[in-house]
């Protein structure tokens, strides 16, 4: 929930998504109220215990597929990523129905990120399984499964981009003054 270039980099990812998907849901185990204002659906995750990223795909799987039943597919992106390409869901969603796969991952200059992927509804009960057996890295479970990957490879800049620190707020400062302003 921080800014660069006077607009919040959650709002960068929230808005790119509207054209991307029908519905969002947002994980987040202790900030809800800082998302009223969004007027979607904000989820906890359902296992208790704060086990991870793999915990937050699993409580989106599991709000879907007890009340989305005709959602097929969930797309999991991290909350600290501006820079998401416009056609992500497209991509992965070609690449799964193409191969048959149930997860596809976003890679970019050769390195994975294994929080940005389209996951099938019907990994479900295997993720709730492994989650209590301990499991707690995505690609640990996600390579048990027919797992794909898109590499996005046309950019200038990292697409996947995700600030953490100070520093990288700056960084992304440059890379849309440089690369995305029109």
């Amino acid at each position: 929930l921080k800014k660069f270039n006077n607009k919040l980099i959650f709002d960068r990812i929230f808005e790119n998504l509207q054209n991307q998907v029908k519905k969002i849901i947002i994980n987040s185990n202790d900030l809800e109220n800082l998302f009223i204002n969004y007027n979607v659906e904000v989820i906890k995750d359902s296992i208790k215990g704060f086990l991870g990223p793999l915990a937050g795909i699993h409580a989106a799987l599991e709000c879907l597929t007890v009340n989305e039943t005709h959602i097929k597919w969930l797309v999991s992106v991290p909350g600290d990523t501006p820079f998401i390409p416009n056609d992500l869901v497209k991509q992965l969603l070609d690449k799964a129905k193409k191969d048959k796969h149930q997860i596809v991952l976003a890679q970019s200059n050769k390195k994975t990120h294994p929080i940005i992927g389209l996951w099938h509804l019907s990994l479900y009960q295997s993720l709730k399984n492994d989650l209590n057996s301990g499991v707690r890295k995505i690609l640990d479970w996600a390579s048990k499964h027919q797992l794909g990957y898109v590499e996005f490879a046309n950019f200038k800049y990292d697409p996947f981009f995700n600030i953490n620190f100070k520093e990288d707020i700056i960084k992304a400062q440059e890379i849309e003054n440089n690369y995305l302003k029109k």
